[in-house]
């Protein structure tokens, strides 16, 4: 090779290591621009309800417009039963496929947790006479794959998680979805969901009753130490001032949970449920100030790599992430 062509070579090695750096520098500068402007524009918004309003037929762009971007609940009525989990997740599939599989079971007077494995807790969940009331309250969706096969995500429910490489979601544990097996009468408690994120619970069997509380209403619910279905308001005065919204989800609904809406879920019969939790994009410059909250530097790179995934793959491969 003559000199002038190794010349030419570099020449060409060059513009093409020019024009890589400057789109790289061109999607960062729009990147955080564009997160300058969310940020100014981001905050939590609600909407008061005195009732929950139960869709079906309903539009992604209807769900955005009148439920996600203003903070909304509401009931989706007809999806799950286009799911494999519909007819497929039973008491008797769990316990034959999953039996000596370990979940976390709630002790629902107490708040304390234990493993159990499935079989156990479906004996238990049989008993006639029970002596506590326990939830099967967390079997992750990502130690069992093979699950996700049996139902999908509704569109109205993009998820940025999905954005993150995949064996980052498996060692930071971001897979959101999980199962609740719980008897009658069990409940995880008055809360609201962490990092600002929304959720959506799906009943695949059984009946509940929920009640929801806006986030204006934190001051009144006492860190989630009353129970919504039973105050006693001599312990909780300040209860007299919340304006609970009570709903019933029936097999096969949906309820979409906004961004910090206060719910206590209550099962009126056994039920088998699913539910994910989600960032989207009208919460998750708060789920990022969440994060940053928790770990300043893991938590200013989680944007970065929802939005360049490929850097998250880098930095996971030279062991910095």
């Amino acid at each position: 090779m003559t000199i002038q062509s190794l010349l030419s070579f570099s020449k060409i090695i060059g513009l093409m290591f020019a024009t890589i750096t400057l789109s790289v520098v061109t999607s960062l500068v729009i990147y955080l621009l564009k997160r300058m402007w969310r940020k100014k524009k981001s905050k939590l918004v609600w909407t008061p309800i005195s009732s929950v309003d139960r869709r079906s037929n309903l539009s992604y762009e209807e769900f955005v417009r009148e439920y996600a971007s203003v903070g909304k609940p509401a009931i989706i009525t007809d999806v799950v039963k286009h799911w494999k989990a519909s007819k497929k997740w039973t008491v008797d599939f769990f316990r034959s496929e999953y039996g000596s599989a370990v979940g976390q079971v709630l002790d629902c007077a107490t708040r304390t947790t234990s493993a159990m494995t499935i079989a156990d807790y479906l004996d238990y969940m049989t008993l006639k006479e029970r002596d506590k009331l326990l939830c099967l309250e967390r079997l992750l969706i990502r130690d069992y794959p093979e699950l996700r096969e049996d139902y999908k995500v509704p569109a109205y429910f993009p998820n940025l998680f999905e954005r993150i490489p995949e064996k980052l979601r498996k060692k930071y544990k971001l897979e959101p979805g999980h199962l609740l097996i719980g008897h009658k009468n069990t409940s995880v408690g008055l809360h609201y969901d962490s990092h600002h994120e929304n959720a959506w619970v799906a009943v695949i069997s059984g009946k509940k009753r929920v009640v929801l509380f806006s986030p204006d209403q934190q001051n009144f619910l006492y860190d989630g130490k009353v129970d919504a279905f039973n105050p006693d308001l001599e312990r909780f005065p300040l209860y007299k001032n919340a304006n609970p919204v009570e709903c019933t989800l029936n097999q096969g609904e949906i309820i979409y949970i906004p961004p910090d809406w206060w719910h206590h879920v209550k099962n009126i019969e056994d039920t088998i449920t699913l539910q994910h939790n989600s960032i989207d994009k009208w919460n998750s410059e708060l789920v990022f100030q969440s994060f940053v909250e928790v770990n300043p530097s893991k938590g200013h790179l989680f944007p970065l790599i929802l939005e360049f995934p490929w850097l998250g793959r880098a930095l996971f491969a030279i062991g910095l992430l």
